[in-house]
């Protein structure tokens, strides 16, 4: 009988102790589950309802956008300027206080029922910034993702204490339905075929291919880089406004990008770093009809980008 009571109270007390165990792996795991909790207290998630999903396209000379509200954080926003490659950015109205990591992701909307979510890399966004772009390949991707009825999404920490998820969604709601006229406005963009680095610009009176003391002073300065680098290629693009013949636009465009390829040649820079385009009247830099959105359009563009053809003189 004593044995007996002896292994049960043995008994017993090993019971107790698995007890005490079980209790303090539970504790311990809820002690945890709260910690992990503390540390990303919530997350906040931005998104336009399937009401209020509106793709907005904006179109002037030289410029096309197509524009997403993020209620209560932004607006993401596509973009493409003449010469330029196609951009994505997203305006909110306070930039990062600091530099965030943000992942990028593809998810199947609730109401699609074909599709696979996948992960689509990572980025910075940097401090200061505004707006917050985003790389040129994810940008392409994220528009190949709306058109293919998905919703992109971006997370990263908050921009205060760093404790919450921030999750953006872009809804692909009517976006195809805004696509056909984004795509018109971006056909009849300048088409470049270099990614330039800079772009200024000098203009001309009325029919004239003169250089004015303005003009002079922008190849000047041109000049002037290219001397102290000679790294890059300098590639000028004539225009000319509206008004008269087509054909004696064109030529008047060549004429002017001629006069400022000449100046450049004559402060220095080598002949076969200088590349020259003309587009007459077809590309204008304002569409009004007063003099002064006139006066813009006669003008010629110079673009430097990457080196020069040729680094003999």
């Amino acid at each position: 009988m004593l044995l007996k009571l002896r292994a049960w109270r043995v008994e017993t007390l090993g019971m107790k102790n698995v007890l005490r165990h079980r209790c303090t792996g539970t504790g311990l795991w809820l002690g945890l589950v709260l910690v992990s909790q503390g540390l990303f207290a919530s997350t906040q998630q931005f998104q336009a309802s399937w009401e209020q999903s509106r793709w907005e396209v904006e179109s002037r000379a030289g410029f096309c956008a197509l524009s997403h509200e993020i209620p209560h954080f932004g607006r993401a926003r596509f973009e493409q300027a003449s010469g330029q490659r196609l951009r994505f950015s997203i305006h909110v109205d306070q930039p990062p206080v600091r530099d965030h990591q943000a992942q990028l992701s593809s998810e199947v909307p609730a109401w699609k029922h074909v599709g696979e979510s996948r992960e689509l890399g990572s980025f910075n966004f940097r401090q200061g910034s505004m707006p917050l772009r985003v790389p040129r390949e994810q940008a392409m991707r994220i528009y190949a993702e709306l058109e293919q009825g998905m919703q992109p999404v971006f997370e990263f920490a908050d921009w205060g204490d760093g404790r919450d998820r921030v999750q953006v969604a872009l809804m692909p709601v009517r976006f195809r339905e805004a696509l056909p006229a984004f795509l018109a406005c971006t056909a009849g963009l300048l088409y470049l075929d270099f990614e330039p680095v800079a772009e200024k610009n000098v203009f001309f009176a009325t029919n004239s291919d003169r250089l004015s003391r303005a003009a002079r002073r922008t190849l000047e300065q041109v000049a002037r880089d290219y001397r102290k680098r000679k790294d890059f290629r300098i590639v000028l693009g004539g225009h000319a406004d509206a008004r008269g013949d087509a054909d004696f636009n064109m030529l008047l465009s060549q004429r002017r990008t001629n006069m400022a390829a000449r100046y450049l040649r004559s402060r220095g820079v080598a002949s076969g770093a200088i590349e020259s385009r003309f587009f007459g009247e077809s590309q204008p830099l304002v569409t009004d009809s007063g003099e002064p959105a006139l006066a813009k359009n006669r003008r010629v563009t110079i673009w430097l980008t990457g080196a020069p053809k040729v680094s003999s003189p």
